[in-house]
């Protein structure tokens, strides 16, 4: 779905992703992983427009990512769940679901509800629809993100550590959901904390430091007998 080339980001002089090069499968799940500086939510934010790579390239099933794509197009094919939720506190859980597929993708209403009340009921708070993100745990409201983000019917999902802001008895939820979402086929890129997760649900684990791709391997080659020394410190942290 991605073919990546050389990317890279400066925000001034500072070089934050340095000749970023990867492609991402249909159905693939990809857990980024390193210390925090890295360019993980960067990298992450370049392939949906959010930021705008400095150099390289960057095709979304074939068409270049550029200044003349249609950013909200994109969007609405690559959707993003964030770490702070970012939920509409004026709407009911249900109105923060139905607002963007019934104003971007113009969905009838009814249709929108019944998209939306069958996306709550997978993410386990069909019974939350009539209340406000403020009357929720952290985990309910990343659980409503995740649902909002599948209203809009995308073709993958990026996730800019969802898990961080949470405390971590809230974490267990947000991961079922997520780790179902890879058991459906969702073509999912996830910067991450989480490395049981990134263990168990990942096809490709990445590892990155200062701006660049250090290692990359399946969960078993990069966990297990990683080749990089700076990958071996990381994890002998970490783990």
């Amino acid at each position: 779905m991605f073919n990546i080339y050389k990317l890279g980001k400066k925000f001034g002089d500072l070089d934050v992703l340095k000749s970023i090069s990867m492609n991402i499968e249909k159905g693939e799940v990809v857990c980024i992983i390193g210390p925090s500086g890295s360019g993980k939510s960067t990298f992450l934010r370049c392939l949906n427009l959010l930021e705008v790579p400095t150099s390289g390239k960057v095709y979304y099933n074939g068409i270049i990512l550029d200044a003349d794509l249609d950013s909200k197009k994109l969007r609405r094919e690559v959707g993003m769940v964030f770490q702070r939720f970012n939920l509409f506190p004026m709407f009911t859980v249900l109105k923060n679901i139905t607002y963007a597929p019934i104003h971007i993708n113009h969905m009838k209403k009814e249709a929108a509800k019944e998209l939306a009340m069958s996306l709550l009921e997978k993410v386990g708070l069909a019974d939350k629809a009539d209340v406000y993100p403020a009357t929720l745990s952290g985990g309910q409201q990343q659980r409503v993100a995740i649902a909002r983000a599948l209203a809009m019917q995308p073709n993958m999902l990026l996730f800019d550590e969802p898990t961080s802001a949470l405390d971590p008895e809230l974490v267990g939820d947000v991961l079922e959901v997520m780790k179902q979402l890879a058991a459906d086929g969702m073509t999912m890129v996830v910067v991450t904390h989480e490395m049981g997760f990134a263990r168990d649900v990942a096809d490709r684990v990445i590892f990155m430091d200062k701006g660049y791709i250090v290692e990359e391997g399946p969960p078993e080659k990069i966990f297990n007998n990683p080749k990089h020394e700076r990958t071996q410190a990381f994890l002998a942290r970490v783990l």
